[in-house]
């Protein structure tokens, strides 16, 4: 009875084992740029971040800057939602990116009437793209491939 019991632990044991496959870091990766769709969370990113550079530089009126930095900081919430990644270094220069993105948008979203704190909230939200482009060169040396982001080479 306990040899058999035994037999039955090991052959659980191997069967179970088989199971339960690892991913490389690359298909780790790529399911979660999948699942997460990254390159639309950093394209949709890019495009804010283009709007609320120029109502800032063109000096539009408040509402227009308030509705871009919005839009800025929403996106970046939205986009830091879907960490942690697979990768640590990957995580880090993401969660730094949009952290520094919707600081930057918060802040201008509260100066939209003050041109120096609105040159310094825009000085901040150019600092975190070179963050966030650093994030998809990571991601695309892991994965081994483009990920397709309109204005990242």
């Amino acid at each position: 009875m306990i040899r058999a019991l035994a037999i039955a632990c090991v052959l659980a044991g191997i069967s179970l084992s088989a199971c339960g496959g690892t991913q490389t870091p690359a298909e780790a990766l790529n399911a979660w740029t999948s699942s997460t769709q990254l390159a639309n969370a950093v394209t949709a990113l890019l495009t804010d971040s283009r709007a609320v550079h120029d109502a800032i530089t063109m000096h539009r009126d408040a509402k227009v800057i308030r509705t871009v930095c919005a839009e800025l900081l929403l996106d970046a919430q939205g986009a830091n939602d879907s960490l942690p990644t697979p990768d640590g270094q990957l995580t880090g220069l993401l969660s730094s990116a949009y952290g520094e993105l919707a600081a930057a948008a918060s802040r201008c979203y509260g100066a939209a009437t003050l041109p120096a704190k609105l040159e310094a909230a825009d000085a901040r939200r150019s600092r975190a793209i070179g963050s966030l482009v650093a994030g998809v060169l990571r991601a695309e040396a892991v994965l081994g491939r483009p990920i397709h982001v309109a204005g990242i080479p």
